[in-house]
């Protein structure tokens, strides 16, 4: 199974990943980061475990799903003093092709990480082991930051 090292080192943040977006795309993700507000209960809670683990985003640019995940995982990154790792750019291969994602500019993880919806996001431990990951939007709990919480709680019972 591929670990936290299969993930390439020099990852932007997804504060990061907002800014270098093109344009035709950035301001959904702007305006998503502007209007969202966090869950300030499950920030507490984070903030005493999230040095345990690392967390990375996989995403398409143009998918409505990664204009509300990205901005969220940017303001945590904000409110707990870290950053993520953030992969963008996932395209759509030309039709007819067998395969879901066009690698590249797919980044390479997509197929590591057999991923295969966007937004994918995968929660490593501190060992780099996959302990859990949300593939398009959360299915446990209201809000994505409910929803790492639960699946880093889960991971260490």
């Amino acid at each position: 199974m591929p670990t936290l090292k299969d993930v390439m080192a020099n990852a932007p943040s997804c504060n990061d990943a907002i800014e270098d977006i093109e344009p035709a795309y950035r301001g959904g993700f702007i305006r998503q980061k502007d209007e969202y507000k966090l869950n300030e209960e499950a920030v507490e809670k984070l903030k005493k475990l999230i040095d345990d683990y690392t967390i990375v985003i996989m995403f398409a640019n143009w998918c409505g799903d990664s204009r509300r995940a990205l901005p969220t995982l940017a303001l945590l990154e904000e409110a707990l003093g870290t950053s993520f790792m953030a992969l963008g750019g996932m395209t759509k291969p030309a039709w007819g092709s067998g395969k879901l994602w066009e690698v590249p500019p797919t980044p390479n993880e997509v197929e590591t990480f057999g991923v295969t919806s966007s937004p994918t996001i995968i929660i490593f431990d501190k060992s780099g082991e996959e302990v859990g990951r949300i593939k398009t939007r959360q299915r446990m709990t209201p809000t994505l930051e409910e929803e790492i919480l639960k699946i880093i709680e889960d991971s260490r019972k």
